[in-house]
């Protein structure tokens, strides 16, 4: 799973929050704002997201194939 978000200056704590749980969940960063992991985040997270009200700044993308780093 890609996932990809803009989670404004003004929302720093929940910017951070939501990076250590991505971490968490076993992703790892692409860029600050961009991160791959497995698919699917938990119900129970999305469901948390939705009531912060930080899911309109948040995308997901299911890939095709598996993301290789490059060494």
């Amino acid at each position: 799973l890609l996932v990809m978000f803009d989670i404004p200056e003004t929302q720093k704590m929940e910017r951070e929050w939501f990076r250590f749980h991505l971490k968490k969940f076993g992703y790892e960063m692409i860029q600050k704002s961009v991160w791959i992991g497995p698919s699917p985040l938990p119900a129970d997270f999305i469901s948390y997201i939705e009531e912060i009200k930080l899911k309109e700044c948040i995308k997901t993308f299911k890939l095709v194939k598996p993301y290789k780093k490059e060494d």
